[in-house]
């Protein structure tokens, strides 16, 4: 995946480190150049609010699947717990 023209940090990077970068789990340079390079790549950053909206939906599907006890809970506190560690441009899908 590329738009064509060329980058510092290259999409194959890129695409490989986001779900990385949206987890809030790479350093603040790391994080800075994917930013930069998702401002200046539609294709990654098509990329990037496909995973988004991949992590919104499995968060849906938990809510209708039986559960042990005290999982979901879990669950969906380690996930509110990741999304509160969002940067500025990180939006909810």
């Amino acid at each position: 995946m590329s738009c064509g023209r060329p980058h510092e940090t290259p999409c194959s990077q890129v695409v490989a480190s986001l779900s990385a970068y949206i987890d809030g789990e790479v350093g603040a340079e790391e994080y800075r150049l994917i930013a930069v390079h998702l401002t200046e790549c539609p294709p990654c950053e098509h990329q990037r609010q496909e995973v988004r909206r991949v992590q919104a939906l499995v968060v849906r599907a938990s809510a209708s699947i039986a559960t042990p006890e005290g999982l979901r809970a879990r669950i969906q506190a380690t996930v509110l717990s990741n999304t509160s560690h969002q940067r500025p441009g990180d939006d909810q899908e």
